[in-house]
Parts: C-alpha cells; sequence; structure tokens
C-alpha cells in the first residue's frame, strides 16, 4: 500500500470513479475535474491510497482525502491548546480577526474490500502532515454522521477531534447509497492537529487494538451521567427520549451498534436514532458541552462523552 499526493488529471479521474464506488454516488453528485484541479492547486490537497491489487477502473487508488482552505470562527479554544503544542508543530502567526484560515477535510474514504485495515487512519495522518508542512494553520474541520458508529471512534476517539456544532439536514436530500432515506444531520468537528492533545490521541490509538476498544474503555470519569437504551421490537437497541441531565456532569451519549443494518432491517428505529441523536446532542451544545471522546461501555457499546466547555476556561485560552 503506497499512499501519495494526486495532482494528474488522469489519477483525478481515477479518483472520480474511487468516490463514486465508494459512496455509490449518481454521476450528478461527482467532483467535476476542473473543481478538483482548482482546490489542490490552491491551498488544498488530494491523496490517494494505492494497493498493487486495486481495481484497474481506479489505477490502483483504494482509498482518498481530499481537502481544501475555507474561513471559520472557532468555537472549542479551549481544546486547542490543550496539553501544549507538540515539539514538530510549526510556529504560526497569531490571528488577526475572529475569522480564521482552517482546512475543509471534504471527503476521507476507502473501498469496502480495503476497510477494516487502518487506512482511514493512515490517510488522515498523511493529510495531518501535509497541512502541518504547509504552515498555514492547525485547525482542520468535517462532518460526518453521528449515527455511523465507525466514524465515530475514528474522529473523535483515535485522532482526537472535538465538536459542539450539530447541523440539521445539512446537505439536504442525499441520493447516494449511504445516506440516501434519512435526513443529512452531521456533526462538525474541530481537529487542532498541532496540539499534544491530539497528538498523544493518535499515539495511544496506534497502540490499541484495531476498534481501540482497550484504550476507550477505561477514560468514563466516574460521576458521568450515562443516557439509557432499551430494548428495540428487533435484537437493536433503542434511543430513550428524554430531557438530558445538564449540570455540569459529563454526559454519555449511545450510539446504534451498526445504524446501516438498523435502517435495512428496522427504518423507523433508524429514524428514532437519528431524532434521538438530534435532540441529545442540539441539547447538549447549547448548554456548552463540547464532544470530547467516543468510549466503549461494557454490555452497553460505544458512547460519546460530552464535557462543559467552561467560560473562565475558554477566555483563558484565547
Amino acid at each position: 500500500m503506497k499512499l501519495r499526493t494526486v495532482t494528474s488529471i488522469e489519477e483525478i479521474e481515477y479518483f472520480q470513479r474511487l468516490e463514486q464506488l465508494i459512496w455509490q454516488s449518481p454521476p450528478e453528485e461527482i467532483m467535476p475535474v476542473h473543481m478538483v484541479i482548482t482546490a489542490i492547486h490552491n491551498g488544498g490537497g488530494l491523496i490517494g491510497a494505492f494497493a498493487e491489487d486495486g481495481p484497474a477502473e481506479t489505477g490502483g487508488m483504494v482509498g482518498l482525502a481530499f481537502w481544501f482552505p475555507g474561513l471559520g470562527v472557532p468555537t472549542t479554544q479551549q481544546w486547542r491548546r490543550a496539553g501544549g503544542r507538540a515539539e514538530d508543530a510549526p510556529e504560526l502567526a497569531p490571528p488577526q480577526s475572529a475569522l480564521q484560515l482552517k482546512m475543509c477535510s471534504h471527503m476521507v474514504g476507502v473501498l469496502p474490500g480495503w476497510q477494516g485495515r487502518g487506512l482511514g487512519v493512515q490517510l488522515k495522518l498523511a493529510q495531518r502532515q501535509a497541512i502541518l508542512a504547509q504552515r498555514m494553520t492547525d485547525w482542520v474541520t468535517w462532518t460526518y454522521d453521528p449515527l455511523f458508529r465507525v466514524n465515530a471512534v475514528l474522529n473523535i476517539h483515535r485522532l482526537g477531534a472535538v465538536c459542539n456544532i450539530y447541523r440539521r439536514n445539512w446537505y439536504g436530500v442525499m441520493k447516494d447509497g449511504i445516506n440516501a432515506g434519512l435526513p443529512s444531520d452531521r456533526c462538525q468537528v474541530d481537529w487542532w492537529i498541532a496540539g499534544e492533545r491530539v497528538r498523544r490521541r493518535i499515539e495511544s490509538s496506534s497502540r490499541a487494538d484495531g476498534s481501540g476498544q482497550s484504550a476507550a474503555s477505561a477514560r468514563l470519569p466516574e460521576e458521568t451521567y450515562v443516557i439509557p437504551t432499551t430494548a428495540g421490537g428487533t435484537h437493536f437497541r433503542a434511543p430513550v427520549e428524554m430531557e438530558l441531565p445538564l449540570d455540569g456532569r459529563p454526559l454519555a451519549l449511545p450510539i446504534p451498534d451498526d445504524i446501516a443494518a438498523i435502517r435495512r432491517l428496522d427504518p423507523a428505529l433508524g429514524m428514532a436514532w437519528r431524532m434521538a441523536m438530534r435532540s441529545y446532542l442540539e441539547q447538549a451544545f447549547a448548554a456548552g458541552y463540547v464532544m470530547t471522546d467516543c468510549l466503549h461501555l461494557p454490555n452497553t457499546g460505544w458512547h460519546y462523552l460530552l464535557e462543559l466547555q467552561r467560560e473562565e476556561d475558554e477566555r483563558a485560552a484565547e
């Protein structure tokens, strides 16, 4: 397996085909070549993962990471500097205004036949190194569906991203094979790639097993309030509709074990999970909580850990 930068028109066309295969996307939703070229030659980037036995129709490309520059107002500064800066982090000029430069990670994906081998982590780490080398920003954002457990564990636990922004039906009606059928609600994460906290999280997860369970099982604070689930009509767990106890204690919010299977076998339960997660996260974020980790609890599965972002801590970090 080789990871390298993609810049040629031929390989960008391979990227298009790979995008279509990973997300089962209709032709009208594929990224145009001219847009990809414009992005990668104006501060963005495209990294491909190539396998000797990869499909001929993608030139052997089996994974991708694509990003471009953007602007935004950071809302998780407390976690930007948590633990200090890594020794190899570039020195960046302090921001002159609230609006700051960031990198928007638009796509990271792996073909189904190559999933489960840690390639997603490798792509994100290669992306991190490429962005650090630019010395433009240490802030990367992207969105993901909080109901997909694998993405949750990768983004929040293994990579150390944080989140306090929930977007309702952010992309409208989506037509691809993965997202069709549910409102396109998304979490928008912040990844502070120059921070010591992120570096420690990456190193810790690399020592754990492929799921990250061994490292995640031991981090639940004693005072954490765990949101319960109930038995559904099938063998899947079902969410509980409730008002969260927003009293300053950390919160553990349940994640469905396999939302793709739930949506396929019990669409009503899939919609119930969408509405429950929307309610949980909107309540918590409005009260000042930040999603800081993803934890595996015995007998009840994976949960998001949310901690209160204190105003005095946020001011001290600015």
